[in-house]
């Protein structure tokens, strides 16, 4: 997955970019996150500065891997906790509601993991792949459309 954005703020002793990008079509319908900005950043380690356009990029099927284990781990901690307070609870509702609230906890748990054996590592973090002094055209970054 490729993204263009722009450095807001950049910290030379770091190398920390903070890189401003304007949200795809739709994420801007989905309202999900709360956010009402049509806009959104990221921190990251490059060489450049406030004002360059860059390309970021996420290692290929990363993206859809990332996605995948963020809702497929809690949807799978919320059935198998009302399956379990079903069975142990044998139909009682209120059994099922707590079996559903502990499947969601146990899942938080594991993602809280699996996000903490898999930041930093570099086939899971995005990165800045190319520096611009002017938003790039499409023939400079090869998109030739049409």
């Amino acid at each position: 997955m490729t993204k263009f954005g722009q450095v807001i703020e950049y910290h030379a002793a770091t190398r920390q970019a903070t890189i401003r990008f304007d949200r795809p079509d739709a994420c801007k319908k989905c309202g999900a996150c709360g956010g009402q900005s049509s806009t959104g950043t990221i921190v990251l380690k490059a060489d450049c500065a406030v004002g360059n356009w860059v390309r970021v990029e996420m290692p290929e099927g990363r993206f859809l891997g990332a996605t995948a284990i963020t809702y497929v781990i809690p949807l799978g901690g919320l059935f198998l906790g009302i399956a379990l307070g079903w069975l142990l609870g044998r139909g009682n509702d209120l059994l099922v509601l707590a079996g559903a609230v502990a499947g969601i906890a146990v899942s938080v748990g594991i993602l809280y993991l699996v996000d903490r054996r898999l930041s930093g590592r570099p086939d899971w973090t995005p990165h800045v792949a190319e520096v611009y002094d002017e938003l790039p055209t499409q023939d400079e970054i090869g998109c030739n459309i049409g």
